[in-house]
């Protein structure tokens, strides 16, 4: 009786077989790192703030020190959001009218 597949047909279907595997396995790969890039899940995004807030001026043209409003700042690995105590205790005297700042007078 005559060979009906070539001598080479069992390498190639091992070969295939292989091939799908890697390339479902590819394509896991690929959709994980997909998943998980920031183009999904919008790291590099700014949140809009309620309130206006700038280092720049707190900081560097008034003077407070970080360790003011981030207490944890040397001991954690998060500086922390400041409370609305903490921001309260110069807000309540200075621009306390103003409604740049409302949300922080309601919260």
């Amino acid at each position: 009786m005559a060979q009906v597949f070539h001598p080479g047909a069992n390498s190639f279907a091992k070969a295939r077989v292989v091939g799908a595997a890697l390339a479902v396995v590819g394509l896991i790969f690929a959709a994980s790192a997909v998943d998980r890039s920031p183009y999904v899940t919008h790291v590099s995004e700014p949140i809009p703030q309620p309130i206006p807030f700038s280092h720049q001026h707190h900081v560097g043209e008034v003077g407070i020190d970080c360790r003011y409003c981030h207490p944890s700042v040397e001991t954690s690995a998060f500086a922390g959001i400041p409370s609305t105590e903490t921001c309260m205790s110069c807000h309540s005297q200075i621009w306390k009218d103003s409604p740049m700042i409302a949300p922080l007078r309601d919260s």
